[in-house]
């Protein structure tokens, strides 16, 4: 049964998710805040297998909330929720650790898949969302690596790498992917991360998409 905790401030909107996850059989809600601050709060004393956070809440926002909770640990699940189609909100929840991002106006079917993909430690992101935010990093004129695209150059084998963490694989599966051990599958995205001056998996996917190395 996956544990799952909703942090939204409004009350109709939480009792809506909250059915809807109910509804499946595999799933169940077991905590519910209603602002930032309760739910990181929370999280020093329960562990959830996936938190769904509202972007906008009052004390705490759901992004400031995000950034808190994984400086302290970095391999929680957390799923954003909004009802704004906003690439920037986008934008700042995916590279702030964010696993998924859904809007409020998803089906019962859209929300379960997000829930058991990031579950299972893959990511969703929708592929309006993607497809937004690749066009708005392509007409961005501010730098924001200090490599310039041009400067690095991809092996074929580093390409293949990094299109398999764009999917959301983890260190295991894309070692079972490449044939490779878990060990190599680290040294090798530790030297993509080093080539493309990011840090984390979701540095990298921001740097193949504004880069066009994937295509959404």
């Amino acid at each position: 049964m996956i544990r799952i905790a909703i942090a939204e401030d409004h009350s109709m909107v939480r009792e809506g998710i909250k059915m809807l996850i109910n509804e499946a059989e595999d799933m169940e809600v077991v905590a519910e805040f209603s602002n930032g601050n309760d739910w990181l709060n929370s999280l020093s004393k329960d562990r959830y297998d996936v938190s769904l956070v509202d972007i906008s809440m009052p004390l705490l926002g759901g992004l400031d909330a995000l950034s808190k909770a994984m400086a302290k640990d970095d391999h929680l699940r957390v799923i954003m929720l909004t009802m704004y189609h906003d690439v920037n909100f986008f934008k700042e929840a995916f590279v702030k650790g964010a696993k998924g991002f859904v809007l409020k106006d998803m089906s019962a079917e859209e929300l379960a898949l997000a829930i058991r993909e990031v579950n299972a430690g893959h990511t969703y992101f929708s592929d309006e969302f993607l497809k937004a935010v690749a066009s708005s990093l392509n007409t961005e004129r501010e730098i924001t690596s200090n490599i310039s695209p041009s400067a690095v150059e991809l092996t074929q084998s580093e390409r293949e790498l990094l299109a398999s963490v764009c999917k959301g694989y983890t260190n295991k599966e894309l070692a079972k992917a490449h044939f490779l051990s878990v060990k190599a599958i680290e040294s090798q995205k530790t030297k993509l991360m080093r080539k493309t001056n990011t840090k984390n998996n979701a540095g990298l996917i921001v740097w193949a998409i504004k880069n066009q190395v994937v295509e959404l």
